[in-house]
This record gives C-alpha cells, structure tokens and sequence, in this order.
C-alpha cells in the first residue's frame, strides 16, 4: 500500500506528492496561511486512482483546507482550486478555515462560538488530516468519537448522495458513471454504520465493520439484498478501480443502487424521525412535520426563531455569493427551507411517478417560480429534476451542518 492510494506504486505517490506540492506553492504565493492540510481519501492512503502503464486517471478529487484567519483569502483560494484543477487535470477544491473553529471542532469560513456538533468531515481531518504546510493544529479540539455522531449526519450524507447521483447518473463516461454508482452505494453503508455507532475514516475498515453489520440488518436486506455484494465491490473499487468489479449493465447497476438507498433510506428515517410511509408522495409532508416534531420540539429557541435563523443563514450564504436569495427564502417560514428540498430528493431519485412528480413541483412552488408543467412525461421529468438539483446546491450544498 502506498501513501496516497491502496496501490503499492511509487511512481503514483510520486506524482501525487508533486501535485500537491504545486498546489502548496499557488497557495503561498500570495498569501501566508497558518497551516495547509491535505483532506479526504488521499490523506489516509486510499484515493481512487486507474493505473494503465505510465497514464494515471484520477477518480479522487484533491481536498484540502487553508487555516487563516482572513475572509478574503477564500477568493484567491477559489482561483488557485480552479487553475490547479485546470493545470493537474485532477479536480481540486481548497476551503478556508479560521484558525478559532479549529478549537471549536468546526470547519467553518466564520469563527464561532461555543462547541460545534460533531460531522463527518472534522472527524476525518482530525484522524486522518494529513498537515502539507505549517503549523499542525487538527487537535486542537476535543477528540471526535465516531460513536456519537448523530444519525442526521448519515442521513444528511445519504440525502446529499442521492442529490448528487441525479445530476450524474446520466453522463456518458463509463468511469465517472461508475464512480457515482460507488459513491452512492457507500453512502448507504456510511449511513448505516453511523446509526450504530460503528462509522470510521477508512474506506477498508468500513467495509470490513459493515460486513460484520449485515447480520443485525434484517429489514434492511429484505428490501435489497444485493445491498452487502453492492458494498464489498464498491469498497473494492474505491481501494482499486476497475472495471471487471461490474459486469452488469450500468442500467441495472443504477436499479440496484436505487433498491439499496430505498431500503437504507426507510430504515435511518425509521432510526431517525420514528415514521414509516407507503409511498414517496406522501415523503415530504410526512418528514416535515416529523421533523419540526421530533428534531426542534425541545430547542431552547421557538420552533418559529429556528427557522427563520436558518433561512436568514442561507440568505446570507447568498449575499456572500453577491446573489439574490431565492424569494422562497423570506416567504416560506412553516419549514426549513433547505429541508424542504431535501424533502424531495428521494422523489426524483427513487420514484417515477406521477403522483411524485406532482408532489415534487407543489413542494418546489414554495421556493422558487416554475414553469408552466410539460405535457410530456419525461420533458416534466427532466425540467423537475434540474429544478431539484439546482435547489440543492443552493440551498443544501454547505449547509451540511445546519440545525437539523
């Protein structure tokens, strides 16, 4: 095994310790951060990469983190992620951190105050965070127990997955569609080991506690049963892609992977919000109101002053941006807004429907102004589906660590 990948290559390592040592010196080249550190699957020796003789095809993105105090690094952050992408051929992405949150266990743009709750993602950097530049400071906090994780961070995980899976389900790359077939396969078995307490930052250690796992899952493999083969090959192929772990037709690989997140999806909702539904027409209001029931009953703020903080936290999101918030946003304060769309990702994902797509455009006429409905099936399929994902990257993608 390698530093970087599963693969024993030196050449591989080399080339991806000079990538990132490029990207270190773009980053230093204008500014002075306190420290650099390397995110994500490559820092625990398991980014995906195809090896074809010399030629490298990368899978994995590289992430990394800048520590500094200054908001307005985050600019040229931006631009250094893009040129590097552009430059190395593989994805880049760069987020600033101010050095507070660190103490505070949060990786944030603004400083906070007081500790926030545990994510996925400050567990990873905190045992897996590899430091390229500066000072080391991923434990300056309290240690993260994976144990107490809470069953929203595997939800919202699986939620976001699915969100991504519909805007990539349909590329023409065989690779990159088999990547997103992984990736939502394994966001099954995250969320199921974070509702018992087993999740870990290893891709190989998750695959062998979720295997340990699959006995306690009755319900679940009632559902889908192709869901441990599906988990032991993506794991596979996250550790060493190649083609030969999927010999199906992709069709029918995306149909067992919907099986899987259906049957996953049903069980955390369960474990999470304690409801069941019959169909996915009846999600959204059914999540909602459970939500606002079970999740906000007891917040030491009105369940009302709650939502408007998290609307007017995504309004600000916006303003950053320099963008007009969605009007949805100061119009709609009987639920969350960003909950509302994540309501209605599991329509568009694992339903096809009528009565879904119905349900799909009434929820989204909340948010934001539609279209007159398409009178083919699949036009008013396609326009709900873009109008979905693109109401989940603006009001979803960075609120992962929003009040739930």
């Amino acid at each position: 095994m390698g530093k970087y990948t599963a693969w024993d290559n030196p050449s591989v390592d080399r080339t991806v310790e000079d990538h990132l040592q490029q990207i270190v010196r773009a980053i230093c080249s204008r500014i002075e951060p306190r420290a650099i550190v390397l995110r994500g699957s490559f820092s625990y020796g398991e980014g995906s990469i195809i090896v074809e003789g010399d030629d490298l095809r990368f899978l994995s993105d590289y992430e990394l983190m800048a520590v500094t105090p200054h908001y307005r690094h985050r600019r040229w952050l931006q631009t250094v992620a893009r040129q590097m992408t552009d430059q190395l051929g593989v994805e880049t992405s760069i987020s600033r951190v101010h050095p507070q949150n660190i103490i505070h266990n949060s990786l944030g743009n603004l400083p906070i105050k007081g500790m926030a709750r545990p994510t996925i993602g400050m567990y990873e950097v905190q045992n897996a965070g590899l430091t390229l530049y500066g000072e080391h400071l991923l434990n300056r906090g309290p240690v993260i127990d994976p144990r107490n994780l809470d069953i929203w961070v595997g939800l919202r995980l699986l939620l976001n997955r699915m969100a991504e899976s519909l805007e990539r389900s349909q590329t023409a790359d065989a690779w990159e569609e088999l990547r997103w077939i992984n990736k939502t396969v394994l966001s099954c078995a995250d969320a199921l080991l974070i509702v018992h307490g087993q999740y870990h930052f290893s891709y190989a250690e998750r695959g062998r506690r979720f295997a340990n796992l699959v006995s306690v899952l009755g319900t679940v493999l009632e559902r889908a049963s192709c869901l441990p083969d599906l988990v032991r090959r993506a794991t596979a192929f996250k550790l060493r892609p190649y083609c030969e772990l999927y010999r199906e037709p992709v069709s029918q690989l995306w149909q067992q992977v919907r099986q899987a997140c259906d049957a996953t999806l049903r069980y955390v909702i369960e474990k999470y919000l304690s409801f069941s539904y019959n169909n996915y027409a009846e999600f959204p209001q059914l999540y909602l109101d459970q939500l606002l029931q079970n999740r906000l009953e007891d917040s030491r703020i009105s369940r009302l002053l709650a939502r408007l903080s998290q609307n007017l936290l995504l309004s600000l999101k916006f303003v950053r941006a320099r963008r007009c918030p969605p009007v949805g946003l100061f119009t709609q304060w009987t639920y969350p807004a960003y909950q509302i769309v994540y309501s209605l990702v599991p329509l568009m994902f694992l339903s096809s429907d009528e009565a879904e797509l119905q349900e799909t455009r009434h929820w989204l006429k909340k948010l934001a102004r539609l279209e007159s409905p398409r009178a083919d099936y699949h036009a008013e399929w396609n326009y709900l589906r873009n109008c979905t994902v693109h109401a989940w990257k603006d009001l979803c993608y960075g609120m992962w660590g929003a009040i739930s």
